[in-house]
């Protein structure tokens, strides 16, 4: 049942809910209004062409497997349902890629301090950079997000003080697997190298921008 109250004629709704008639809102503010809502509406229509793009793409990559594995009894893609299919001519590929969601416990906050606590330690040589690596790892999105990739990266570094060891098991400790997420990731060769360049599916990755 749409219980939405019905805007009478001559007036629009702000953003308090307040009715306003249309002669009082300033023709800036009613420009603005309608760029918005028709941007919104084709933003809306593009989500949904990327969202019967993707389900269209796994149910033809589930379809192949399904056909590899009773012509040829075989299983296709790896332990975590990982595949890549090409063009016969090698100019597309398209692949389906499984990543762990993760997520941080409490004890976050214990490596970072024995992380602090490895500066306070090191020779100031290496205090520096040391301190731009963890500070960039611990720092948190505009969104308030932990920099999942940079705080995996400092499980990488091969450093035996004794303190970034141990910081290494407390971050180890607060890392919970949460699920997987599903991507389909499109790339076309360029030229004839063996290199492949990604046909961005992402409003932030594609080209078209102004450049600042």
């Amino acid at each position: 049942m749409n219980t939405e109250t019905k805007i009478p004629d001559g007036y629009m709704k702000n953003s308090r809910g307040d009715l306003v008639l249309i002669e009082k809102i300033k023709p800036l503010d009613l420009l603005k209004d309608q760029a918005a809502i028709a941007l919104a509406k084709q933003a809306q229509d593009i989500h949904m062409s990327l969202v019967k793009f993707k389900r269209m793409a796994l149910d033809d990559i589930q379809h192949l497997i399904k056909l590899g594995a009773e012509k040829y009894d075989v299983k296709l893609g790896g332990d975590k349902g990982n595949i890549s299919i090409s063009s016969y001519d090698g100019r597309y590929k398209i692949q389906r890629v499984f990543a762990d969601r993760i997520s941080f416990g409490l004890e976050i906050e214990a490596a970072k301090e024995l992380f602090l606590r490895y500066l306070d330690e090191v020779t100031a040589g290496a205090n520096d950079d040391a301190r731009a690596l963890i500070d960039g790892a611990f720092r948190t999105t505009r969104g308030g997000s932990l920099r999942t990739a940079e705080l995996l990266r400092l499980l990488s570094y091969d450093i035996k003080h004794p303190n970034w060891i141990q910081a290494c098991e407390a971050l180890k400790d607060s890392i919970s697997v949460d699920g997987s997420t599903v991507y389909v990731r499109v790339s076309e060769r360029m030229n004839d190298s063996d290199k492949y360049r990604p046909i961005p599916l992402d409003i932030a990755a594609v080209g078209g921008g102004y450049v600042r």
